[in-house]
């Protein structure tokens, strides 16, 4: 998810296509991506809070062209979804996105 670009999204169809994986999803999901993407057209759906600093400037293809934002990392996503998720967590320790996946 975290590698899909605005221009991968179809909002009326509900669905993304990339590569070979396509997404689907429901209308939570669907009222939600409006305001993610907020106006924009293309580049990484999902942006950092800030800028990249000059010095650690990313690939161009993980900055938002009209932004200036990069493409958010797995890293910062795990540690914002655990914070988001310790009041649910009965542990308190919030859940990482690794348990996201279906059980096989």
């Amino acid at each position: 998810m975290l590698s899909l670009n605005v221009e991968h999204l179809d909002l009326a169809g509900r669905h993304a296509r990339l590569g070979q994986t396509s997404i689907r999803w429901r209308t939570a999901t669907a009222q939600l991506l409006p305001h993610l993407i907020a106006g924009r057209t293309r580049g990484p759906l999902f942006l950092s809070d800030r800028r990249p600093a000059p010095a650690r400037r990313p690939a161009e293809t993980d900055l938002c062209p009209e932004t200036g934002r990069r493409r958010l990392s797995y890293e910062r996503a795990e540690y914002l979804f655990k914070q988001a998720t310790t009041t649910l967590d009965p542990t308190g320790a919030g859940y990482t996105l690794r348990q996201l996946r279906p059980r096989a």
